[in-house]
């Protein structure tokens, strides 16, 4: 059955795409009035989430990733998972700002994620 992962993969896929339409080219400020400043977003998380939100999310998503038996299929349920998840909190402004949060704030829990997903870092997400 190499139709299912790959559906997963796709719709995943689909669903991050969607999620990253739509906005302004205006930098928008976070709740506390402040903006970006020089192409880095002013909140260290690099997005108006704050970065001990997305770790606690993330840790609270190994268990769920652990009974999932591959990392295509991992990767596509966190993917879409993570999507639901800064709709509601804030969108990161890259991957690697998402990669620089959580290596300050939980690099224990990214590490363990992102084995889990079989990719380095979330800029490869």
């Amino acid at each position: 059955m190499t139709t299912r992962p790959f559906l997963i993969a796709l719709s995943a896929t689909v669903a991050l795409a969607l999620a990253g339409c739509g906005g302004s080219d205006a930098p928008a400020e976070t709740a506390d009035g402040a903006a970006p400043v020089n192409g880095k977003p002013a909140a260290a998380a690099g997005g108006s989430y704050a970065a001990k939100d997305v770790c606690a999310y993330l840790k609270g998503e190994i268990p769920a990733l652990n009974k999932i038996g591959s990392p295509v299929g991992r990767h596509a349920n966190l993917a879409g998972n993570l999507a639901t998840f800064f709709e509601s909190h804030g969108k990161p402004e890259s991957g690697a700002a998402l990669d620089a949060a959580t290596k300050a704030e939980c690099p224990a829990v990214r590490t363990e994620v992102l084995t889990l997903i079989d990719v380095d870092g979330f800029n490869a997400f």
